[in-house]
């Protein structure tokens, strides 16, 4: 457990630096803008690898019991997640009218995950991401943080979006088992 605390620690450690505005923009001044994202990208790789590696390693300890229904919730729900996923990152209506949707789809995975798994492990782990998501979330609100408008919003982007998160949650739902150990369906 202590390796997956400590790769949740640097990794949303990492992601938190941007909501403190001040220590951000004093980083990008002492190493620029293209080290301190090869830094940032670096310490949340390292991150990722822990969190991963300190996941499978710690036990399965029951915590609760996962309400009946909360598989069936998660099975729509994380579709949705990668959806908000992929629209973040595209010049989206999605994106243009959430504001934020990679958060939210976080804060959506995370929740789903937690309907769905009720072990020690799997608290710490999509707890830990829903608090992040929460706290960022909130954060850039209050900063009022926008998405880039360098490209306006098009519609051919929202459906590469939808296509694009439909078929990363297939694939995940078949390959889900293989890569994380518990099948999907």
């Amino acid at each position: 457990m202590t390796l997956l605390l400590a790769g949740l620690v640097l990794f949303i450690g990492v992601h938190l630096v941007p909501c403190v505005v001040p220590l951000r923009a004093a980083l990008v001044a002492r190493l620029g803008p293209g080290r301190y994202r090869g830094l940032f990208s670096l310490l949340a790789l390292a991150g990722l690898v822990l969190v991963v590696l300190g996941f499978v390693r710690a036990p399965v300890e029951p915590l609760y019991a996962v309400p009946g229904w909360g598989h069936q919730v998660s099975m729509f729900a994380v579709p949705v997640a990668l959806l908000l996923f992929a629209a973040a990152n595209m010049p989206t209506h999605i994106r243009a009218v959430l504001r934020h949707p990679m958060l939210l789809g976080l804060l959506l995975w995370a929740t789903a995950h937690l309907l769905s798994n009720g072990d020690v492990r799997s608290v710490v782990l999509f707890g830990s991401f829903a608090g992040y998501a929460v706290i960022d979330l909130v954060s850039a609100l209050v900063r009022g943080s926008r998405p880039s408008t360098d490209k306006a919003p098009r519609i051919a982007m929202d459906g590469a979006a939808i296509v694009a998160g439909l078929v990363a949650a297939v694939l995940l739902a078949v390959f889900h088992g293989t890569l994380f150990g518990v099948p999907v369906v």
